[in-house]
């Protein structure tokens, strides 16, 4: 403690500098709690699900519309391919424009490609001899208060049906247990229904295609995509943060040169450095991680539910890594300013020749 002043009037000599480098590391650790936290999400999806799918988008827009479902039969076609589903959604609401409602609607092959979900080739098959039947998980027919044999309406603006009306009118089926990822439940119905009753131009289309692949190892690491995001973050503190001491240290030489002379040991030079630059790092990073930990909980309020968009999921671990690399960048950005105040000449230190 008896370094705290020195080090808080070092910080607070450039005012501007010190909460800028502090905002940059808050939101580098933001990102980092947010990208380590979805790497907790992943391990854990991984327990549940297969490694051997690959989910194909529209490249330059998205929507319910995007992809014509012909080219199912040439993907499948693609060496390694075992088999592909297509499928779109609805997104409405029920009743109130607020009570935002999403239905994923599916061909016939996705109960052989989706075989981790916990539904079975029978509740399937109860939406194919059922065009507007309806699968939904518990957690959704619990908002919804659903039982099976319930009717279920959503109003779908964006959707143009043939008829003119945007309505769709459901029955639930089955009620399953839900997925892990799908944070808020989720809705399935038939594609089919879907696609002939929209109008003309948009029947035939779908928004994505599941594919499953005959070699696992093919299929992309998201988990170590993410974790290169996150590293790319820690090197960003790390490049603040060292940039900020050196200069730091460049502008107080003869500051550090008069407390040598008054008795302090290199070491105890060498502990201030450290507690300047870790100050904003382990600060950034509580500061970070407690927003990371916000925002995954409000955004769940954010997404239609259904859609399978996994979040962050905000362990201890996160927590601790945090800390652990909020220190390792302080280290690193105070060393060579540390080593070099330790090799200073005392004398041409003062003289103001350094």
């Amino acid at each position: 403690m008896k370094y705290f002043p020195l080090v808080w009037a070092a910080i607070m000599r450039k005012p501007a500098r010190a909460v800028l480098t502090l905002l940059s590391v808050m939101i580098a650790f933001t990102l980092f709690g947010l990208t380590i936290g979805m790497n907790a999400t992943f391990a854990k999806v991984q327990e549940e699900a297969r490694n051997d799918r690959i989910y194909s988008f529209a490249r330059f827009s998205g929507g319910p519309s995007a992809l014509p479902i012909a080219l199912a039969g040439q993907i499948e076609r693609l060496p390694g391919v075992a088999m592909v589903s297509g499928d779109t959604f609805i997104a409405g609401y029920h009743q109130d424009p607020k009570n935002r409602v999403f239905v994923q609607m599916h061909d016939d092959k996705i109960a052989k490609v989706m075989t981790e979900w916990p539904i079975t080739p029978q509740q399937w098959q109860l939406i194919r001899d059922n065009r507007r039947g309806m699968i939904v998980s518990k957690m959704q027919a619990d908002r919804w208060h659903l039982k099976i044999g319930d009717t279920f309406t959503i109003a779908a603006p964006q959707i143009k049906k043939a008829d003119g009306t945007n309505s769709w009118t459901f029955q639930v089926v089955a009620i399953t247990d839900d997925v892990a990822y799908m944070t808020q439940g989720y809705m399935q119905g038939n594609y089919d229904y879907m696609d002939k009753a929209r109008v003309l131009s948009d029947q035939g289309k779908v928004g994505q295609f599941r594919v499953m692949v005959t070699d696992p190892s093919r299929t992309a690491d998201i988990a170590a995509v993410d974790r290169d995001v996150a590293i790319a973050g820690m090197f960003m503190v790390l490049f603040l943060t060292a940039n900020g001491i050196a200069q730091a240290v460049r502008e107080r030489f003869a500051e550090f040169a008069t407390l040598k002379t008054i008795g302090f040991s290199d070491g105890g030079v060498i502990v201030l450095v450290f507690a300047e630059a870790a100050s904003p790092c382990l600060l950034g990073a509580a500061l970070g991680v407690g927003l990371a930990a916000l925002i995954t909980k409000v955004m769940p309020g954010f997404l239609p539910p259904g859609q399978g968009f996994p979040l962050p999921t905000m362990t201890v671990m996160v927590f601790v890594w945090a800390g652990v690399s909020a220190a390792l960048v302080a280290f690193a950005s105070s060393a060579l300013p540390a080593l070099r105040l330790k090799q200073m000449d005392i004398a041409t230190a003062l003289s103001g020749r350094t």
